[in-house]
């Protein structure tokens, strides 16, 4: 019954980390869209022209994203995470 519950404990603590994870990168990307999108509507600028300079602005932050080492800030998170399950996975070895 221990054993059960650690293991439990173990799948929710990584799937905690598989969303915060997603979290990070969906958002980042979200942020970008975002910004593209308001900035012409700020400017007042209105039809195709808006939805061009939107694309445009996105552009380059979406090819830097794909070209962006992710795996430094993913690294920190896992490394907080695995504090987490280190424990656990110790008392489930005992």
């Amino acid at each position: 019954m221990r054993i059960a519950l650690l293991r439990g404990a173990r799948a929710i603590v990584m799937a905690c980390f598989v969303v915060c994870a997603a979290a990070l990168v969906g958002l980042s990307i979200y942020a970008v869209l975002q910004f593209g999108l308001w900035w012409p509507k700020l400017a007042g600028i209105d039809g195709s022209t808006r939805l061009i300079l939107a694309a445009v602005t996105m552009l380059p932050f979406l090819l830097l994203f794909t070209k962006l080492n992710w795996s430094r800030p993913l690294g920190w998170l896992s490394a907080r995470f695995n504090r987490l399950v280190e424990p656990i996975d110790r008392a489930i070895e005992r």
